[in-house]
Formats: C-alpha cells, structure tokens, sequence
C-alpha cells in the first residue's frame, strides 16, 4: 500500500467519536484533511475500531474526508447528496493545486472519477461528471484501484461518452479503508505515535529521518480520543513503555517498525488527533 518516498497516515474509524455533532465532527476532519495536504500524504487510511465506534463510524469518517480530498469543482458529481456531507460548508480549503481541463493539445480533457465499485475482468464503476449514473471502465493493465479512490479521466467525447481511466492523479491524497495490518504492509517506516512511546529528541530524529528515507518512507498511524492505539489493539502501556525501555519489540507485534512520544513535554493530559497530526508531521517530514 505504499508508494517510494511516500507518507501514508492511518486514523481509527471511531476519529470523531468524542465531537458533539455533526458539525464539530466535520470541521475536526477538516483539520486531518488539511494536515494530509499540508505534509504531502499519499493516502489517509481510515482502519477498523469497532469497539470504539459511537454513531459515526467509518463509513461516516471515509465519506467526510474522501469529499474533502476531492477538486471543490467536482465535489458535486463524485459524491452527490450525502446525510454525512451535511455540513461540510465548514470544511478548510485544502489550497491544493488541482489539476483538470484541457490538454495541452486541446484534443482530449481531464477529469477525475471516484471509483463505486471495483468489478471484474478488469472493469470499475465510477463517479464523474460525465454522467448522473457511474459508468464503467476498464482498468489500465499493471494499475490496481481500490474503492473509494480517485482516478484521472482522460475524455475524448463527452456525448456519446468516450472516456478512459489514465492513472490515479498526482497532486492530493486518497482516502481508502483498510486494516490496520494491511497499511502497515510494505516498504517504509512504520511508526504508532503515543504518549508511552520512545520520547522524540534531536538525536533520535536525524537517525529516523535517515531511516526513512532509505525505507521509501513512512507508515504513521494515530489514535482516538480517549482511546489511543495501546487499547486498540489490546496492548498494555506498561509493557510498551518497558519494551522501548528495553530495546525491545512490543509482543504480541501488531507490525510497527517503533513506538513514537512525538510530544513528549505535553502539559494536557490529552492531545488530540488532529493536534498530533501535525505536531508528528511537522518533525518527520524535516530534511537532513
């Protein structure tokens, strides 16, 4: 799931589970959205906390930012009326550079689909501006596309549609659903950020920054409010904090390459996701 020198940023479905409504969950996904532009992310995977879930679960957390990720211009195409889209009038702009139209040549535009469901014999159904109703591509060969990604439309004839997939675009992230094991899956530096972790020095991050780069990268996840990646995924602090302590992996190993403090003089008793998205960015993402 990675790609070479890429970022890839891991959120628990149950993100929003502590905002008061609707609106407060929206604008607190804003922020992780913005955070994912701001350090050039490649996908935001949005894995399964069942247990942690309250009202608005993944479904709800993948629609928000998956709309956020989108070129404003073909918001309304790609995702329609939506109950969790309600108030995304309080979204942040991303300010990223999209990219569509004309081609240099003038002979074909570009557009972007969002991918509704992925078929067989090489074919998926897709969300565009091209018509009301998804319409079926073929996947080009050697390309693999998940559901909830978009892709670049290259279209000769807009009636009758005459349109092809080209490729995933190049500026902006994409927003898939996964297990937590699958993102961690592959080359890269796989990092879980907690308050029980190796605490964060100048040191220690020239030797990191190092690392990841000869790695092709970083994997890094994050926890939710008062529920952070330790009761996710059934692990005590204590013998995380005694593993780091010790050198040693955290057993049983859930497939992170090191436990992360990236705030380690926090005066709050809790950070919140969005907070550590870019107080841990902010210090990864530095050059050597």
């Amino acid at each position: 799931m990675r790609t070479e020198d890429g970022l890839t940023i891991c959120v628990p479905s149950s993100l929003v589970r502590e905002a008061e409504d609707d609106r407060e969950a929206t604008r607190k996904l804003g922020y992780v959205a913005r955070a994912a532009a701001v350090f050039r992310a490649d996908r935001l995977v949005v894995f399964p906390d069942a247990e942690g879930d309250g009202r608005r679960g993944g479904e709800y957390v993948r629609t928000v930012l998956g709309y956020a990720a989108t070129p404003p211009e073909l918001r309304k195409d790609l995702w329609g009326q939506r109950d969790e889209l309600r108030y995304v009038g309080v979204l942040p702009p991303l300010r990223v550079p999209w990219r569509t139209g004309s081609t240099p040549s003038g002979g074909e535009s570009k557009t972007q689909g969002l991918v509704t469901e992925v078929g067989p014999e090489g074919r998926v159904r897709v969300n565009s501006p091209l018509r009301e109703h998804p319409i079926s591509l073929l996947v080009p060969s050697g390309m693999e596309v998940e559901q909830g990604e978009r892709v670049t439309i290259r279209v000769s004839s807009r009636e009758p549609v005459r349109a092809r997939i080209a490729g995933k675009p190049e500026e902006g992230f994409q927003v898939v659903a996964a297990d937590l094991s699958e993102a961690l899956a592959g080359d890269g530096v796989a990092v879980a950020t907690s308050r029980h972790g190796e605490a964060l020095s100048v040191s220690r991050l020239g030797d990191l920054v190092s690392d990841a780069r000869e790695a092709g990268g970083y994997t890094v996840a994050f926890g939710a409010p008062e529920r952070g990646l330790p009761e996710m995924l059934g692990l005590s602090p204590d013998r995380i904090r005694a593993a780091v302590a010790d050198g040693r992996s955290v057993e049983p190993d859930p497939g992170f390459d090191l436990w992360l403090n990236t705030i380690p003089a926090q005066a709050s008793e809790v950070v919140r996701t969005e907070e550590a998205l870019f107080a841990t960015l902010g210090s990864l993402t530095l050059t050597e």
